[in-house]
């Protein structure tokens, strides 16, 4: 079974290693960031974090960062304090705003990649690897559809993770995969 416990074990083996980048997948649709930035928090204090998501405007709220709600949208590149690290954010599609971050980061997350691996795009992710410096990249995916090619990115992880929803709750899980 594919679930938190393991998932988190294998994050924090992708800690410890030599390893550049992780993908995490599977049928926990909003969790999988959740679950790379808990592992952030609970292994790291005053880490630089670089979140690269689809829209900034997606930020706010307690259902997005898991039960760290933040009440104002940051702007790109504007650092804020979650938990015990630092985060910055830009956007996946706005190219505009990678230049607004920092160069160097502790840890990126990626989230969601669907887009980026439907249209078989690397550029968001070549760029953070090119230009920034960071230690350990996440990339997590949300749906996990068919039609998403995820070993396209296959140079920029070593370690994939399945994150599924059905020891938590199985006919979610069921309904993710469309049984």
């Amino acid at each position: 079974m594919n679930g938190k416990a393991q998932a988190m074990q294998e994050i924090e083996e992708f800690f410890k290693s030599e390893e550049k980048g992780i993908l995490v997948t599977g049928t926990h649709q909003f969790k999988k960031h959740i679950i790379a930035m808990a592992m952030i928090e609970k292994c790291y204090k005053n880490a630089h974090v670089l979140f690269r998501i689809n829209g900034l405007q997606n930020i706010t709220g307690n259902s997005f960062l898991g039960c760290v709600g933040v009440e104002k949208q940051p702007k790109a590149g504007e650092q804020i304090r979650i938990g015990h690290n630092y985060y910055e954010f830009d956007s996946l599609f706005n190219r505009g705003t990678w230049s607004k971050t920092s160069d160097q980061f502790d840890f990126a997350i990626c989230y969601p990649i669907d887009a980026l691996a439907r249209k078989k795009d690397n550029e968001p992710i070549e760029n953070l690897c090119r230009w920034k410096r960071i230690e350990k990249i996440f990339l997590c995916s949300w749906t996990d559809g068919d039609e998403y090619d995820y070993p396209f990115f296959s140079e920029y992880y070593d370690r994939h993770v399945i994150y599924d929803a059905e020891e938590d709750d199985p006919a979610y899980h069921k309904r993710v995969l469309g049984k």
